[in-house]
């Protein structure tokens, strides 16, 4: 089973730990790392190895809010220095769902192409339609 930490800027990990909760319940092996107002990069480096350092035996897969922000781009400087850390930016909750059902898989590496495949199918859009003259609702209006 992989670890995964999520993280990104302002209040996102901490409203995507609330979000999860109320759809699934509290997660086991998952961590939640703002990045806020006047925190440095230094300070987020250092939360991140503190989290990795934890388990470093295992995996790790950092969600983070967007692709090149600090969040992200901290991971990926931690990754090159570190084995067994991959990074995945621009995730949404259907994404971090897909990461908690695959966790368990053999391979993070084969476990990233299916959360990150189930993250763009989440995204629709939708199609407005014109209704027919004679629809009546049940109401009879």
């Amino acid at each position: 089973m992989f670890k995964i930490i999520v993280s990104g800027h302002g209040e996102f990990a901490s409203a995507i730990e609330k979000t999860l909760e109320y759809i699934i319940g509290k997660q086991e092996n998952i961590e939640y790392i703002n990045f806020n107002n006047g925190m440095g990069t230094k300070e987020l480096e250092e939360r991140y190895t503190e989290s990795f350092l934890k388990n470093e035996d295992r995996e790790t897969l950092f969600l983070t809010d967007l692709a090149g922000g600090t969040p992200f781009s901290t991971a990926v400087t931690l990754s090159q220095n570190m084995k067994n850390i991959y990074v995945l930016g621009g995730i949404n909750i259907p994404t971090i769902l897909a990461a908690i059902e695959y966790r368990d898989e053999e391979s993070l590496e084969k476990a990233i192409i299916n959360i990150i495949n189930h993250g763009k199918e989440s995204i629709v859009t939708f199609q407005k339609k014109e209704l027919n003259n004679n629809f009546q609702g049940e109401d009879g209006i």
